[in-house]
């Protein structure tokens, strides 16, 4: 069994496939902690061959994680960024510097289609990055955006502004009171960008680009898209695309 981990700003999330499986293989198991919360190995990981590991959360957490690692005896590798793996080429100006869940996601969203795609992620923080194809028929990460995720915009304005101590609020079409508006605005934000780098990206490629979403509020995310922006053909929500990344990179590294 391989395992694959996802160390988030917030949460670690985690996957186990079969050790043969291809990209598109279910997850054997799947679980998620509060990157706070974790202080050892789940049982599950027990009796894995081997892990492949991203983390963007910094070294408390991945030390953490690797010492878990170490004492089942787990052989570990850990993917970075690069300029070019799995069929895609990386145009970021130092690839390395690419945040590594953006590349795994961006890595599996091309196996996946094979087509230019807008691959969104939606948590602590909203990625919003570009993929395409070239001329030979390879994928090209064009780049993206990072923007605040939906519950850190609003955060963002309870703390900073005097007369606001509402709670987090729920989507209107008309807000009808604060903590409403600012879910709503929140919300609306994070889909208009989404829509504008979809536009862009028809723009350049000539055809009308999938959008998959993922993480914590894809489903919320997805509904105003759908609501307030129009994306219906090409819309998807895609569950533990980072983890199928991982997989991907993995099995190029050996």
């Amino acid at each position: 069994m391989i395992l694959t981990i996802d160390i988030g700003n917030t949460r670690t999330k985690w996957g186990i496939f079969a050790a043969g499986a291809e990209f598109t293989g279910e997850l054997k198991l799947y679980g998620v902690s509060l990157n706070a919360d974790f202080n050892e190995a789940p049982q599950a990981w027990r009796g894995c061959s081997r892990a492949v590991l991203c983390n963007v959360a910094g070294e408390q957490i991945g030390q953490r994680v690797r010492a878990a690692l170490q004492a089942l005896n787990i052989p570990l590798t850990e993917v970075k960024a690069s300029s070019q793996a799995c069929g895609v080429h990386n145009r970021y100006d130092q690839p390395e510097k690419l945040g590594v869940d953006r590349w795994a996601a961006v890595i599996a969203a091309w196996q996946h289609y094979h087509q230019p795609c807008v691959v969104v992620s939606a948590g602590t923080a909203v990625t919003i990055d570009a993929l395409t194809r070239d001329e030979s028929g390879q994928g090209v990460f064009l780049g993206g955006m990072i923007l605040p995720g939906i519950r850190l915009m609003q955060q963002s304005l309870l703390d900073a502004t005097a007369g606001i101590k509402e709670s987090m609020g729920d989507w209107q079409d008309f807000p009808t009171n604060t903590a409403n508006a600012l879910y709503t605005a929140a919300m609306t934000a994070a889909a208009g960008n989404v829509k504008g780098m979809a536009a862009r990206l028809q723009n350049i490629s000539g055809v009308l680009p999938i959008v998959i979403v993922s993480g914590g509020d894809a489903e919320p995310l997805a509904e105003c898209l759908l609501g307030t922006i129009g994306m219906v053909n090409n819309l998807v929500i895609a569950d533990n695309l980072v983890l199928q990344g991982l997989l991907l990179l993995e099995k190029a590294s050996r």
